[in-house]
């Protein structure tokens, strides 16, 4: 209980035989919280160990905006597995049509194909859950999509159920309560664009992170510093030099071929 929570996060690792180790943390409950385990803090710091048998759960932390950048089979697999849980606890919202495809691939990844004989109707379905609102309708428009997918890999399925849920307005995001100055309730997000501001699930502010000059929390007070309007971050000067220089040095080749 006294060691640093990284050993804990890199002995689940290993444990998993886990290579892109970085997208996942540890997550706690205190009280109705949800709270990521601070890998550089004790673990007697942070978790209630007061409890009996404290529960953590292994999560994805950073959703990657292009499955494609993840490596490794494996970790797509267990990014599925994340999504299916948001899914199934109402934390990937999204319509209908779009939650019976994703559903389409869980079931395609976790039964293989569609036969008339094991499956003569939608009923196969009920023993899944997919979303908290689940019913006869939806579970018919998954079946539809279910049979479309003969002969899909269940990799395949996992990576076509990441390139729909990427496609989500609210995909990776979690939903944090905040209230602003004049106490209007809002809720906060951080993502790979920046930070989000929602009110109720509708965005109404992106802050990007080039813009983000600093980000400080104080007590109760979440401050947000912007850089002033023109300013032009160190990353983008250079990708206007070197753009520049590109487009010269190619200028300047087909100017003297041409001579």
């Amino acid at each position: 209980s006294k060691a640093l929570a990284v050993v804990l996060l890199e002995q689940v690792c290993r444990q998993l035989n886990l290579l892109e180790s970085d997208y996942f943390g540890l997550e706690y409950t205190d009280g109705n919280t949800r709270y990521w385990l601070d890998l550089e803090k004790p673990m007697n710091r942070q978790v209630c160990l007061s409890q009996v048998e404290p529960v953590l759960r292994f999560c994805v932390k950073f959703y990657t905006p292009d499955p494609a950048q993840l490596e490794e089979e494996y970790t797509r697999y267990l990014f599925a597995l994340q999504i299916k849980r948001d899914l199934a606890h109402g934390w990937l919202m999204c319509n209908d049509n779009t939650a019976a495809l994703m559903a389409s691939y869980i079931v395609q990844a976790e039964c293989g194909d569609f036969v008339d004989e094991d499956y003569p109707d939608h009923r196969y379905l009920s023993l899944y859950k997919f979303v908290p609102s689940q019913d006869g309708e939806l579970e018919r428009k998954i079946m539809e999509n279910h049979k479309k997918h003969v002969g899909m890999t269940p990799a395949a399925a996992d990576l076509n159920l990441l390139e729909t849920a990427r496609r989500c307005e609210l995909f990776g995001i979690k939903m944090h309560p905040a209230k602003d100055n004049e106490g209007v309730p809002l809720n906060l997000a951080v993502a790979h664009m920046g930070v989000l501001v929602f009110q109720n699930y509708t965005k109404i502010n992106t802050f990007s992170w080039a813009k983000i000059r600093k980000l400080s929390f104080k007590r109760k007070r979440f401050l947000t510093k912007l850089h002033p309007e023109g300013y032009v971050s160190v990353l983008e000067l250079v990708s206007y030099i070197l753009y520049r220089h590109f487009e010269f040095s190619v200028y300047c080749s087909i100017y003297v071929q041409s001579e």
